[in-house]
């Protein structure tokens, strides 16, 4: 990697990670200090402090290290800094000096006030992901249009042939597990190379089972990725206000598979196949509603070119949203990241999934750079989906120190109506501080496996 390429990988992990994690602590940050917690620290970065200034006794500062920020306050484990952490003394109307709790002190404070503290990182996670598609929907930068599970070409020699699947097929589940849309399907075959899937489809209105073993490639990235050697269809989402499409009766959802015998996967592909017409009949195969037929289009000249009036079909809602449906785009996108997160992590866990399939800091970086090089559109998508797996995993996973682990205590606690004892606390805070150590090292094992170079020598 060129002396460009480096910094534009620290640059994109450092902006990406340092922004992602600044906003998971403002969030606790903001609600201690709305519930009138002792804030002691909030910093920007990790390490040495560089500058700063204290006011209402916190201390706002910048760190050394930009790769997020830090929040501490009275009464966590790490706290050091308060004289007297959990009693305080007091004098009673005769004078005499006695220790109470403390009640600024965090472990003092009712639980379902901890409980707020700690989900509020992961929720301003979530609300970064929803502002940053929100402003892309009100900007025109719209999001792919979901596209219908339907098989459009199988490739010669492919694991998809030898099963039997076939052009025209309406993918309806993989493993019992439905289908939404061509994307779904997709990643659940690339991350699972050379894996069983039983495979449900509608073919001509009637259902049929089909046992199918993926193959594997190897990606650009050095990543081997699953294979069943199939392309989508390309469906119409909309038409030109003047379109010989149209008016021979094709309509919206339409899936065209072929144009006079060759496949059709892409609007690009389309617009290629209406440049060889040159004006003449072109046979076009058809999917709807289960079947596929023969329809001819005559394209129509419009200027210099031959058109069939189809719309490029990428963007939900065909350019800039208003503030509504810029809103509730994001909402929907957000929840199906989320299902796609919480559907991988069931694979993962039941050992469907391989975990060379996670991404770590040095996963991260190289999609940071990538994403900065293709500009702030990509750098901002890739935050957005970056921000929500930290609030989702900081939520999910019940090992401390993620909030998850916090949480998982706290209910423990409030079941039992009491707390841990310290030993009993300790212990758990160990076992859990030992996972999410594990954890790292199969996260920077997964990393260094997708570089060619140390793969070499990797099981």
């Amino acid at each position: 990697m060129d002396i460009l390429g480096k910094l534009q990988s620290a640059g994109g992990i450092v902006a990406l990670l340092g922004i992602v994690i600044f906003v998971h602590e403002f969030g606790h940050f903001a609600v201690a200090k709305l519930l009138g917690m002792r804030v002691f620290v909030f910093s920007f970065g990790f390490g040495r402090r560089l500058l700063g200034f204290t006011w209402r006794e916190t201390d706002y500062r910048l760190s050394l290290l930009p790769l997020g920020g830090y929040v501490r306050l009275e009464g966590e484990p790490d706290d050091f800094t308060a004289d007297d952490p959990s009693q305080e003394r007091r004098a009673l109307d005769d004078g005499t000096l006695v220790d109470v709790e403390n009640p600024d002190y965090f472990t003092n404070r009712p639980r379902w006030q901890r409980i707020l503290v700690y989900l509020a990182g992961p929720l301003m996670n979530v609300l970064l992901t929803l502002g940053v598609l929100t402003a892309f929907f009100l900007m025109g930068a719209g999001a792919p249009a979901p596209r219908k599970p339907v098989i459009g070409s199988v490739q010669a020699g492919s694991p998809a042939l030898a099963a039997g699947l076939a052009a025209g097929d309406l993918v309806e589940s993989l493993d019992g597990k439905r289908v939404a849309d061509w994307d779904t399907l997709a990643y659940a075959v690339i991350v699972r190379p050379n894996a069983r899937y039983a495979v449900r489809v509608q073919r001509a209105g009637a259902p049929r089972e089909i046992e199918v073993q993926s193959g594997s490639e190897l990606g650009p990235d050095g990543v081997r990725t699953g294979r069943l050697g199939i392309a989508p269809g390309f469906e119409i989402v909309r038409f030109a206000e003047e379109s010989a499409a149209r008016d021979a009766g094709l309509k919206p959802g339409d899936v065209i598979l072929t144009s006079d015998g060759q496949p059709v996967t892409s609007f690009e592909q389309l617009v290629e196949a209406v440049g060889r017409s040159d004006g003449r009949p072109m046979a076009l195969l058809v999917w709807r509603d289960g079947r596929s037929f023969e329809q001819p289009v005559t394209p129509r000249r419009l200027g210099n070119d031959f058109k069939l009036g189809i719309g490029y079909p990428d963007v939900v809602g065909g350019g800039k949203m208003g503030l509504t449906q810029s809103v509730g785009q994001a909402f929907r996108f957000t929840w199906a990241m989320t299902r796609l997160t919480l559907d991988t992590l069931g694979q993962l866990v039941t050992g469907r999934l391989s975990p060379k399939t996670l991404s770590g800091p040095i996963g991260i970086a190289r999609a940071s750079a990538q994403a900065a090089r293709e500009g702030s559109f990509e750098f901002f998508r890739l935050l957005a989906f970056i921000s929500l797996q930290v609030g989702l995993l900081n939520v999910i996973l019940p090992f401390v120190p993620f909030d998850g682990g916090h949480l998982a205590l706290l209910a423990l606690e409030s079941a039992m109506r009491r707390d841990l004892s310290e030993r009993a606390r300790n212990w758990v805070m160990n076992a859990g501080l030992g996972v999410v150590l594990l954890l790292i090292v199969l996260v920077f094992y997964s990393d260094l496996s997708k570089i060619s170079f140390f793969g070499k020598f990797l099981p």
